[in-house]
């Protein structure tokens, strides 16, 4: 053991002078002969009477967390792995850590970010007598669980699934609407890949085993999850039946941030939006089209405004439920023929898209950029009724399990107002009732609309200034049996003031 322990020494001082004076980190090789060490990718080398240690450097980030393989693969080499800073400094030695003979440095976690040194010899170096060939292996691996390496977006993770250590965890720092691909591919062995995506505390958000995009492999691949809470999360590598599973093997494991301007072409991948924010986007005729999506309250008030910022874009905006049926458009309500959906009422709790397009009167060699804009706010009596202006219209649905809905306005004494109801789909017999603050009932109307049995307030006055409210309906109410869906439009035909 002391014998070790001076060869150690007298090989730190031997090559103190050589490896460096602090100087600052370089992205290239040192100028030796295949002395430069990428991860993944195994060197071979020799040690014999002449050359007793040969010198490697790669670069690494702080808190990196790196395995070295130093294994025989002729003679009798006993050998020795010593790794250093580039100033020298020990940072971690093995003698026969690996399997045999060999030597291995397992799960070092790095202090800080610069070069490295990686000494290649045998035992007793200079006065040593062993010779022989070697594979030297330099891995960033993450850890059993009790240290754990962070992810960075773009960066390959090379590691090993064994059955001694079938679990491999990586931590991930990520922002709400991030947008994330993680994917597992196996590089050796016969391994299986499995990657989970979970909290910090355990809940599995998404998991994979076969990548359907990957034919005739068994690689894993988590696609376009968004994330919707920042902070940590945890990517678990491992293999079909984790501790249970029997397959082993080297992987490589990457995570990639899908970036914003590639986002939202197809439904698929719409871009994730929140009240208060504003995005940029484009068109063309490759993608005529942008989704986005947002998660509202019901009685939630929206307004979503498209405004033209470069090109020959008139825009068109649309908002639709998750069936993807429209609920209100917009074309030239903005300034200068820009789009603008004012005060639309959430009806109902969950996701929503807005699809940000060009006008129907515009073709399709569209190229251009755009400004899209959300706020939001609670409803002013929450979700007890929506809200809904005047000359606006609104979309829903009566059947069985909804009889009626509501919507609020508020109106002032004198002014004259025109209300429609129109069926849209189905049997729906329409029912309109105006009632005031007090849930008074003032004016109803049944099959006045003409066509389709809709329903028809034309020209009423209101009598004072007051929060009205209108109930869309059918006929007979909760008793009736017609169903559909429908519009309702109220028109300011002439304001009391």
């Amino acid at each position: 053991m002391w014998q070790g322990r001076w060869v150690l020494v007298a090989l730190v001082i031997c090559l103190a002078g050589g490896i460096g004076d602090g100087s600052d980190v370089v992205a290239a090789p040192p100028h030796q002969d295949g002395a430069w060490l990428t991860f993944g990718e195994a060197v071979r080398g020799e040690i014999d009477g002449d050359t007793f240690r040969r010198v490697y450097s790669f670069a690494a980030l702080e808190n990196d967390v790196i395995s070295l393989r130093m294994a025989r693969t002729d003679g009798d080499l006993d050998p020795f792995l010593l790794l250093t800073d580039e100033e020298g400094n020990i940072v971690a030695w093995s003698d026969d850590n690996g399997s045999g003979r060999d030597a291995a440095i397992v799960s070092k976690r790095l202090p800080q970010e610069g070069r490295y040194f990686v000494i290649a010899t045998r035992f007793g170096q200079a006065l040593g007598s062993t010779t022989g060939e070697y594979e030297l292996l330099l891995e960033r691996v993450g850890t059993d669980g009790t240290q754990t390496t962070l992810l960075q977006y773009g960066n390959n993770v090379v590691g090993r699934i064994t059955s001694d250590r079938p679990l491999v965890f990586y931590f991930l720092q990520a922002e709400r609407g991030d947008v994330i691909n993680i994917s597992m591919q196996r590089t050796s062995g016969d391994l299986d890949p499995l990657v989970d995506l979970t909290t910090v505390d355990g809940i599995v958000l998404r998991s994979n085993d076969d990548d359907p995009q990957s034919e005739n492999t068994l690689d894993a691949r988590i696609a376009n999850y968004t994330v919707l809470e920042p902070g940590i999360y945890l990517v678990l590598a491992t293999r079909f039946g984790y501790e249970a599973g029997t397959s082993e093997g080297s992987y490589v494991l990457t995570v990639d941030r899908i970036p914003e301007e590639d986002l939202g072409a197809t439904l698929e991948t719409a871009r994730l939006m929140d009240y208060g924010v504003t995005v940029a986007g484009a068109l063309d005729a490759d993608v005529p089209q942008r989704y986005y999506y947002f998660t509202g309250e019901r009685g939630d008030v929206i307004t979503v405004s498209m405004a033209a910022q470069a090109g020959n874009l008139d825009p068109f905006v649309r908002v639709e439920d998750v069936n993807e049926f429209g609920m209100a458009q917009d074309d030239n309500t903005g300034q200068n023929r820009n789009a603008r959906i004012v005060a639309f009422s959430l009806p109902a709790t969950g996701r929503y898209y807005i699809v940000a397009t060009h006008s129907l009167d515009q073709d399709e060699n569209i190229d251009g950029e755009f400004t899209l804009q959300l706020t939001g706010r609670p409803g002013i009596v929450g979700d007890q009724a929506l809200e809904i202006i005047y000359n606006s219209t609104v979309s829903g649905m009566i059947d069985d399990q909804n009889s009626s809905e509501e919507y609020i306005f508020l109106g002032q004494e004198g002014d004259v107002i025109r209300v429609s109801m129109e069926r849209v789909s189905g049997d729906l017999d329409a029912l309109i009732t105006l009632l005031d603050g007090d849930r008074k009932q003032i004016v109803f109307d049944d099959d006045s609309g003409g066509f389709d049995q809709n329903a028809l307030i034309e020209g009423f006055e209101l009598p004072a200034d007051d929060m009205y409210i209108l109930v869309a309906s059918r006929y007979e109410r909760e008793d009736g049996t017609t169903s559909g869906a429908y519009t309702l439009n109220v028109e300011l035909v002439d304001s009391g003031r």
